[in-house]
């Protein structure tokens, strides 16, 4: 009543079709490997004119959107600048008016005052010379 045991051959036949498939595994790595170093360079040159492709349109971009940008902010600020020098010369004839009378409360002549001071002796001296 002793059992047989038997031995399988097809044992040495799997351990041989691991290999067969891990050396297939190896060579398809390889070849991987080979065909990126051989599309590499053919790539790397494609994403180089591509890249100055790319750069030249957002070159010509940026110089249209800064042209519109300045022309929307000048038409923005040309109508500000207008009210600004106004409201300066404005407050500038405010100024002068209230300072030319603190100058006359004072007994303080204005520039106009001597200005005309100054044209009157000029016509003055001339007649003096005249004169002699």
């Amino acid at each position: 009543m002793s059992k047989q045991i038997k031995v399988r051959k097809p044992a040495k036949a799997k351990v041989a079709t691991n290999a067969d498939k891990a050396e297939k595994l190896w060579l398809a790595g390889l070849g991987a490997v080979s065909v990126a170093q051989k599309m590499g360079a053919e790539l790397a040159e494609n994403m180089i004119s591509e890249g100055k492709a790319f750069q030249v349109r957002s070159e010509k971009f940026a110089r249209k959107v800064s042209t519109d940008l300045r022309k929307k902010i000048e038409s923005r600020v040309k109508p500000v600048k207008a009210r600004l020098l106004e409201t300066r010369k404005s407050a500038e004839a405010t100024f002068e008016k209230g300072l030319g009378r603190v100058l006359s409360y004072a007994g303080i002549p204005s520039k106009a005052d001597v200005d005309a001071l100054i044209t009157r002796v000029d016509r003055l001296s001339r007649q003096l010379r005249a004169a002699k």
